[in-house]
């Protein structure tokens, strides 16, 4: 990726404008440019998030809040980006969309005169989402749906990229708000292009996303997708302003980080990540079945962001090493651990297909959880073409004496592709800095875990405990 900074984190802010809900006496809404009062301003993305969130700090030595006065009904306008790029944060009326400002906070005195707060500000269509409910029949495919509910219920204006989706159904959105109905559509959706069934709906500075894991690792084809940056904890300021890759070098330098998570195994088995069993119930025809997750099985039939993308999609790389660990048994035969309970009842909808628990539930529950195990946080210079959902590298520190010829001293395993799960951007009027704040997940290791043929955990402990009846014991006890 070309960056022409000038400086890591520089960046490039207009006007900030409050617009009140109130038209001056020429029709046009009266307008309040704060800029000069603004001393942070702090944009966030999620893919666990729906929509594009912010808040900015005011220190106000002049009550301008009462020149509108601020109500919350105002709508935010300014334009937001990193030198030598476009693509950035466009909040602007003429060609942007203006973010709702929908409360203020921690108001208080600084000295007699001097103010300050915080304003939070949304979405428009986040507050669509609140003002309406779905009660509609829906015939189709689960993405056309979702399109539909976009454009008709949240009324946005804004790019609307879909991932296509398996099957024609029949849905039915029982008087819910428009992002209740979207969370129970992409939680049946299977993706068109991938085995998979873990889909996410997000907003970024581009619009809004409807992608599965898998389509934000690799495109259509299984091609991976090229990783915008990558980021490594490196000393900045090491080479001359104006030397081959100085800018670059700066702004890819990591200035901390830290290990949120690494694993839970505990968690995972409670979650069924690596096996679990769906019981389905089909009152149709009076049946039950069961049906084994296997998370071994699975994996090899996805695209991960690790994946040998020549042909060959290995599991070695994955979660879950291949080990005995009881009589034989590895983790992923263990599916009574987490049991799982859905109707499948047939001929529900004579011309449409019945959503299939058997071939969504347990894969979903397993990709989430285990593509949000491992957990990074970074803190970057800012740059404002990075989004949410990108692939990008980070070169995690081997922490350990590392010898002259390896030039890198990375952790073979934690190394590697990344996808941004969220990232918030922080600019500071004080301090004339743009940094972002990202969260990194990653389903898969750079390198495989070893494998062992050998039981290590059968039989390799004391067996000598026994059964104690408490009273009993009570003459020997003091």
């Amino acid at each position: 990726m070309a960056i022409k900074n000038d400086r890591p984190g520089a960046f490039e802010l207009s006007e900030v404008v409050l617009m009140s809900y109130a038209n001056d006496v020429e029709g046009n809404p009266v307008r309040l440019n704060v800029r000069n009062l603004v001393t942070e301003i702090k944009i966030y993305e999620s893919l666990d998030n729906t929509f594009l969130t912010g808040d900015m700090t005011l220190v106000d030595a002049t009550n301008v809040i009462q020149e509108l006065p601020l109500s919350g009904f105002e709508r935010l306008e300014l334009r937001f980006n990193s030198p030598g790029t476009d693509l950035g944060y466009n909040f602007s009326v003429e060609k942007g969309h203006p973010m709702f400002v929908y409360n203020l906070q921690n108001r208080q005195g600084i000295n007699p005169n001097t103010q300050m707060y915080t304003l939070n500000f949304i979405s428009m269509e986040a507050i669509r989402d609140q003002q309406t409910r779905i009660s509609k029949a829906y015939t189709g495919s689960i993405d056309t749906m979702i399109d539909s509910i976009c454009n008709e219920y949240l009324k946005t204006k804004k790019d609307v990229i879909i991932e296509e989706t398996k099957g024609v159904y029949k849905i039915v959105v029982p008087r819910i708000k428009p992002m209740s109905a979207i969370t129970m559509l992409k939680r049946n959706a299977r993706s068109k292009y991938f085995e998979n069934s873990g889909f996410v709906f997000y907003e970024d500075a581009n619009g809004f996303h409807f992608k599965s894991y898998e389509g934000l690792f690799c495109k259509a084809d299984g091609s991976p997708r090229t990783s915008k940056i990558t980021y490594s904890p490196r000393p900045k300021n090491i080479s001359v302003k104006g030397d081959v890759g100085h800018d670059e070098h700066n702004t890819q330098s990591v200035e901390s980080f830290k290990i949120i998570s690494q694993y839970d195994t505990l968690k995972n088995t409670a979650e069924g990540a690596y096996a679990s069993r769906l019981i389905t119930h089909d009152s149709f025809n009076k049946t039950f079945k069961e049906h084994d997750f296997n998370y071994h099985t699975e994996y090899s039939k996805q695209r991960h962001l690790e994946s040998d993308f020549r042909g060959d999609i290995s599991d070695n790389n994955s979660k879950l090493p291949y080990f005995n660990f009881d009589n034989g048994d590895t983790f992923a035969l263990k599916p009574e651990g987490t049991l799982h309970f859905q109707t499948s009842t047939a001929k529900v909808h004579n011309d449409y297909n019945q959503l299939e628990p058997d071939l969504i539930l347990q894969k979903r529950i397993s990709q989430r959880s285990l593509t949000n195990a491992l957990k990074i946080e970074i803190v970057v210079p800012g740059f404002s073409e990075i989004r949410v959902g990108d692939v990008v590298n980070f070169d995690m520190p081997d922490f350990k004496a590392t010898p002259r010829e390896d030039k890198r001293g990375v952790d073979e395993y934690l190394s590697g592709r990344y996808l941004i799960s969220s990232v918030m951007h922080h600019v500071s009027s004080i301090n004339k800095r743009h940094t972002m704040v990202m969260e990194l997940i990653k389903d898969s290791y750079n390198e495989g875990m070893p494998e062992e043929v050998f039981d290590t955990f059968t039989n390799n402990e004391n067996d000598n405990g026994k059964t104690y009846i408490s009273s009993q014991l009570d003459e020997y006890i003091l």
